[in-house]
């Protein structure tokens, strides 16, 4: 039954006070006019009746002050209230604030500025910052992965300048058999990613030449990057041996620039 589970109404549990700043209860159950309620510790007389969920006032409110509920105010109370009585849409509105503002005749210095906490880093031409200098090998295909890795495998043994972190190459293998669509527009996406990427200082774009994910594509006006980016294949480098000949030209042109580039303090 009902009234085995659902508490009995009395003066105590009639009315719910949300906040301690609150200057309305709400009625959990019917209030009748006349009933007596005690809310934290306050005896308050109902003069009107009070449908349960809707507002009691637990104080006298003047008319234009504030009705807070859950601490916050939900509009002013548009004629005088007194204690016990039903407050509703018939004495309480919502009104815009009007605020005036004032604006200083002299200006106010600001006040000086911590410095800002910054880390050295290598300023990229697209405003990003990166803490490293790789040249990468970027395979545009399955075809050219593995002549990417012997590219990259040439310079285990070299001494590079301390600006040069590394030359890393980029295999996978996908991009030769393809069909156009999404799976070639998110490798694309990929290999954008690498060759624009702020810890790439140059890069290197490398295919077999017959592939569906042509080199082109990374060299146009769309390009991911503007400078130190060259684009070799294959088969117009006269093959495997003479592709990795001509990525290292390219890519000593790379080292002799990156040499050049300093560790700048850039905003952490």
């Amino acid at each position: 039954m009902l009234l085995d589970i659902a508490k009995l109404p009395t003066a105590e549990n009639s009315a719910i006070h949300l906040h301690p700043a609150d200057n309305i209860a709400v009625a959990r159950v019917p209030i009748p006019a006349g009933a007596e309620l005690r809310v934290d510790g306050v005896t308050v007389v109902a003069l009107d009746a009070v449908p349960a969920g809707h507002k009691i006032a637990l104080r006298a409110i003047r008319a234009g002050e504030m009705v807070e509920r859950y601490g916050q105010s939900i509009g002013r109370a548009t004629a005088a209230i007194e204690a016990g009585r039903h407050v509703h849409t018939h004495n309480l509105g919502f009104q815009e604030l009007t605020l005036d503002y004032e604006f200083p005749v002299t200006e106010i210095p600001l006040p000086a500025r911590a410095a800002e906490p910054t880390f050295d880093g290598y300023a990229r031409e697209d405003g990003r910052v990166g803490t490293r200098n790789y040249i990468a090998v970027v395979a545009a295909s399955n075809c050219a992965a593995h002549t990417a890795e012997l590219i990259a495998e040439s310079y285990l043994g070299e001494t590079l300048p301390p600006n040069v972190d590394g030359v890393v190459a980029f295999p996978h293998g996908e991009g030769c058999g393809h069909a156009f669509g999404p799976d070639v527009d998110q490798l694309r996406r990929t290999l954008s990613g690498v060759l624009a990427h702020p810890n790439v200082s140059a890069a290197v774009i490398l295919g077999l030449g017959c592939e569906v994910n042509q080199i082109d594509h990374y060299l146009g006006p769309g390009a991911p990057r503007s400078g130190r980016l060259a684009g070799l294949t294959l088969q117009g480098s006269g093959g495997t041996r003479g592709a990795i000949e001509a990525a290292r030209r390219e890519i000593a042109r790379f080292i002799e620039q990156a040499t050049a580039e300093q560790r700048t303090p850039a905003p952490a």
